[in-house]
This record gives C-alpha cells, structure tokens and sequence, in this order.
C-alpha cells in the first residue's frame, strides 16, 4: 500500500511539474508493444516455432520409447521452451527500455512511466516504440 501511495504521489509530481513548464511525462502501453510491434511479435514466432518442433520430435519418437523417457523428455522440452520464452522476454525489456530511453531524451520528457490508469496528463510514445522496434 504504501509503494502505491508513493507511486502516485510521484506521478502527480510528475504530471504537476509538466504543467508547469518543465518536460512531459512519456506513457507507453507494453501490451499494445507486445500486440504490435515486429520485435515482439518475431520473438512470439520464434517460440511457436520451437513449440511445434517439440511437437513433431515428440510425435515421432512417441512408438519408440517408454512412457518415462517420453516423460522426460517432455519435461526437458518444457523447461528449455520456458527459458527461451524468458530470455526473448529480457532481450525485449531492454530493447524496449533502450528505445523508450531514445524517445524521451529526444523528446526531452521528464519520465517514462508504463502505461496504468493515468487521471490527468502524459505523452502516449507507444507508437514511437513500436516504430522503432524493428
């Protein structure tokens, strides 16, 4: 409760401050990057592609092999699609954190803060972002 206080206490700050002169404050929706941009979505392909290529060597190991190995080894394929899925998630926080970064001090924004219910003020650069995900 308290983070959340002082969360908001620093938005208001931040969004008086621009009122008062001093730069903006950058919002930028990460689900709409997620949806949209090339990046995450070439991430997106790249797992469901090794998704599906578990699955044809499951399938066609499945008659040769005992239902522990095939177990196992779809714990193996499990855990390695779960790591991936976590790098390809780090390596786009901080594509996005770097481009995000680009964007405000080009557009010499006081903060960028990830999009939430904003009550007053703020400059959308999603689409900034995602334009230069690529």
């Amino acid at each position: 409760m308290t983070w959340v206080l002082v969360g908001l206490l620093a938005v208001g700050a931040a969004l008086t401050a621009g009122r008062c002169g001093a730069p903006p404050v950058g919002v930028v929706d990460t689900q709409r990057v997620l949806n949209e941009s090339v990046k995450a979505l070439q991430y997106q392909k790249q797992l469901d592609d090794r998704e599906k290529q578990m699955v044809a060597e499951l399938s066609a190991i499945a008659a040769q092999v005992g239902a522990p190995e095939l177990s196992a080894r779809r714990a193996r394929d499990l855990t390695e699609l779960g790591q991936m899925k976590r790098d390809l998630e780090g390596q786009l926080a901080q594509q996005l954190s770097k481009v995000a970064g680009e964007i405000a001090r080009e557009g010499q924004l006081k903060a960028v803060l990830v999009k939430g219910p904003v009550w007053f003020g703020g400059l959308d650069i999603t689409q900034q972002v995602i334009d230069r995900l690529k």
